[in-house]
């Protein structure tokens, strides 16, 4: 698997360390990708916290439920929680689209 970094995402990313993070990323986007259905993955999710009056943080509150394309009603392995900048075939103003939906589109 080859992972790229255009010169355009070095020069906008702040440190070493937000470099890496954007190629962590786009490893697991890929690895997704190549993979399809990944049942469980909680790597770039959004969740809610419950936090107590004194800070703690007392339960984590998910989302389980899996986006479906817009086009043909197929699941897609996003879960409705999951960022859009964080997902492959997601049209903004109109929905998520499967991979097939999008490689078709696209």
């Amino acid at each position: 698997m080859n992972i790229t970094i255009t010169k355009e995402e070095i020069y906008a990313t702040p440190n070493d360390m937000e470099l890496g993070r954007l190629v962590r990323n786009k490893f697991w986007q890929e690895e997704r990708n190549q993979r399809g259905w990944v049942q469980n993955h909680y790597d770039d999710e959004h969740v809610g916290l419950v936090i107590d009056d004194d800070g703690f943080v007392t339960s984590i509150l998910r989302n389980d439920e899996y986006e479906v394309c817009i086009m043909c009603g197929d699941s897609v392995p996003y879960l409705k929680s999951t960022h859009i900048d964080r997902r492959v075939g997601y049209i903004e103003g109109a929905g998520q689209l499967c991979k097939d939906c999008y490689e078709k589109g696209v």
